[in-house]
């Protein structure tokens, strides 16, 4: 009986020390598992931070695309590219790293065909393109201003844009037999005149009109006005041709869908476009036009000739920082997520 209480005791103690041995181990991998579950977790979040960190700086430099490297987030770091797949929209790839654990999430965005590509300062489209002139001190500038006309640090546009390297050799021809090169300045020295990615003006031109904030009868109006402010811009659409002579001041998105002629005292900081069968832009005349920010011309038909006539002393210039504050103080500078996956 003693031997049988020895033997029972000695079978207790062995089955307890296995018992015991297996519960520090199954506590040893749990613990091992919670930690690279953690680990896990943290490296998703540090990737997804990188995505929406980027998705803040398209926001305001639709055209970045420098992407990050080693970027410091919650511990961890990030390294970020950003490549372009599309018309207006960008792949973000992001690899978050921590402790040792490494994860990736890819998103597609699109930045939206709302914030024009600008490649010049007064961008025209057609076919055949007609520039004409009376006086010479006029000036079309695709280098770039700040909001109180400064120089800017953004990169230069050309002073005119034209679809078409045969109308860019035309209207470089018209500007030399006018004596006016020097009056077109920007990318590329003066005459700065090149050609423009493909653009569907139209389907801009109908989307701007949409979302008017303000509409104005067709006609000539030759009073004192003010349209919005830099902080509040608004989108005036005229639904026919426009001629102001009067003392006018404007910011936002100028849309008319017939001839537009600015004679007066017009500044407009911003976006203006003017699009019809046959259309004219007139700048000038008696006054002393400004437009600050970028010109968008073009005729909805390919046999009509787009006409610009520059008489006077007018100024269209080139802004980026003015396009940005305008964008977005107007709530276009969205960028939409369509795609994402980890």
């Amino acid at each position: 009986m003693g031997q049988q209480a020895i033997i029972i005791t000695v079978l207790a103690s062995v089955l307890l020390t296995f018992t015991i041995f297996s519960l520090m181990t199954g506590l040893g991998d749990s613990s091992a598992t919670v930690g690279t579950q953690f680990n896990d977790e943290q490296a998703l979040n540090v990737a997804t931070s990188g995505v929406n960190q980027a998705i803040s700086r398209l926001r305001q430099e639709k055209k970045w695309r420098g992407g990050y490297s080693k970027l410091s987030i919650a511990n961890g770091t990030c390294n970020l590219t950003l490549s372009d797949v599309g018309v207006d929209s960008v792949q973000i790839t992001s690899v978050g790293s921590y402790g040792g654990t490494t994860h990736r999430s890819v998103a597609r965005v699109k930045l939206s065909s709302i914030f024009p590509t600008v490649t010049s300062a007064l961008t025209v489209f057609g076919d055949s393109v007609s520039v004409t002139n009376s006086g010479k001190a006029w000036l079309v500038d695709g280098n770039d201003h700040t909001v109180d006309g400064s120089a800017g640090t953004h990169k230069p546009v050309d002073g005119i844009g034209v679809q078409s390297s045969k109308s860019a050799t035309d209207v470089k021809a018209q500007l030399k037999a006018n004596d006016v090169e020097a009056n077109v300045q920007g990318k590329s020295g003066a005459p700065s005149v090149g050609t423009f990615p493909n653009m569907d003006l139209a389907k801009l031109h109908e989307f701007y009109k949409s979302i008017y904030t303000i509409k104005m009868a067709p006609g000539k109006y030759a009073d004192n006005r003010v349209f919005g402010s830099l902080t509040s811009p608004e989108i005036v659409y005229v639904p026919g041709s426009l001629e102001w002579a009067g003392t006018i001041t404007g910011y936002g998105i100028l849309v008319v869908d017939g001839a537009l002629a600015l004679k007066g005292k017009v500044a407009w900081y911003g976006i203006v476009l003017t699009m019809s069968g046959d259309v004219t832009l007139e700048l000038g005349g008696s006054g002393t036009p400004s437009l600050i920010g970028t010109t968008f011309i073009g005729s909805s038909s390919t046999s009509k000739i787009t006409n610009v006539k520059v008489n006077g002393n007018p100024t269209v210039a080139y802004s980026y920082d003015i396009l940005e504050a305008v964008m977005q103080n107007l709530g276009l500078l969205q960028v939409e997520v369509y795609s994402y996956w980890e």
